[in-house]
C-alpha cells in the first residue's frame, strides 16, 4: 500500500518551467494533477503506464502554466506594522507607506507611495491605530469609487442593472447580489489586481440574471471575462486580503 515517488520533467521544453513529482500509488483510480508553489505533484495509479502518464501531463500543461502564473502573482499583503517602510497593496501593486511629521491630514499615492502626516509626539501605539483608519478610509474611498465605475462599464455590457450598490466589510466573501438585484462589494478587493476586480463585478452582476451557480451561469461570466478561472484562482490562493 506504499507509495511510489520521484521526480520527472515530462520534456526538455518543461523543465526549465518547473519539476513535476510524479507519484504511483494503489490508492488511485484515476490521475490526479496539483500546483502549489510552484511545483508540479501528479498522483497516479501503478497501472499506468509512462507514456500514458507523458500524455495526460501534456494535454495538462496550459493549465498548470495557468495555475503556475496566478500563484506566482500572489504578493503576501497583511504587514505587521504601520510605519514607514511598510508595504500595503493597491490595484495589485504594493506601495509602501511614507509618514511624514506635520505632513498630509489624509493618505495620499504620490510617486509610488502611500504619504501621510502624523503627530511626532504621539505614542506608537496610538500612532498606528490612527494610521491604520486613515489608511483603510482611504482604501475603502477609492474601492467605492473604482467598483461603482466598473459595474456601470460592465452593467452596459451584460444589460443589467443593479437595484442598489454597496460596498462594506464581508469576513468570508469577495461581493454579493441579493435576489432584489443589490450588490454588495468587500472593499478589500480594491487590494486585487483589475483583472481580478473586474472578475467579481462581472460575477456579480451574472447573478442578476442566473440566480445559481450553474453552467448557465458561467457561460455568461466567461463570455465577457474569457480567462476568469485565472482571477478565481487567485482569490483561491490569496484567501484574504487585508492591512
Amino acid at each position: 500500500m506504499g507509495l511510489i515517488e520521484r521526480t520527472k520533467i515530462v520534456s526538455d521544453d518543461t523543465s526549465s518551467e518547473f519539476p513535476i513529482n510524479i507519484i504511483r500509488t494503489n490508492r488511485r483510480k484515476t490521475i490526479s494533477i496539483g500546483v502549489a508553489e510552484g511545483k508540479v505533484r501528479v498522483l497516479v495509479p501503478k497501472r499506468i503506464s509512462e507514456k500514458e502518464i507523458s500524455q495526460i501531463i501534456d494535454k495538462k500543461l496550459p493549465w498548470i502554466r495557468d495555475k503556475i502564473r496566478a500563484q506566482s502573482q500572489i504578493i503576501p499583503v497583511k504587514p505587521t506594522e504601520y510605519v514607514t517602510g511598510s508595504n500595503f497593496m493597491y490595484l495589485g501593486k504594493n506601495y509602501k507607506l511614507k509618514l511624514i511629521t506635520n505632513g498630509f491630514e489624509q493618505v495620499k499615492l504620490l510617486n509610488g507611495c502611500f504619504v501621510l502626516g502624523v503627530n511626532d509626539c504621539a505614542k506608537d501605539n496610538n500612532q498606528q491605530n490612527i494610521v491604520r483608519e486613515k489608511l483603510v478610509d482611504w482604501y475603502f474611498r477609492q474601492s467605492e469609487k473604482h467598483l461603482r465605475k466598473r459595474t456601470e462599464f460592465y452593467g452596459k455590457i451584460l444589460g443589467v442593472e443593479p437595484k442598489k450598490i454597496q460596498v462594506k466589510q464581508y469576513k468570508s466573501r469577495w461581493g454579493s447580489c441579493s435576489a432584489k438585484g443589490d450588490i454588495g462589494y468587500n472593499w478589500t478587493i480594491i487590494m486585487a489586481p483589475n483583472h481580478v476586480i473586474d472578475y467579481i463585478v462581472v460575477h456579480e452582476l451574472s447573478h442578476i440574471l442566473e440566480h445559481n451557480h450553474s453552467p448557465a451561469f458561467w457561460l455568461r461570466v466567461e463570455g465577457i471575462i474569457p480567462n476568469y478561472k485565472l482571477s478565481r484562482d487567485w482569490l483561491k490562493n490569496v484567501r484574504s486580503l487585508t492591512i
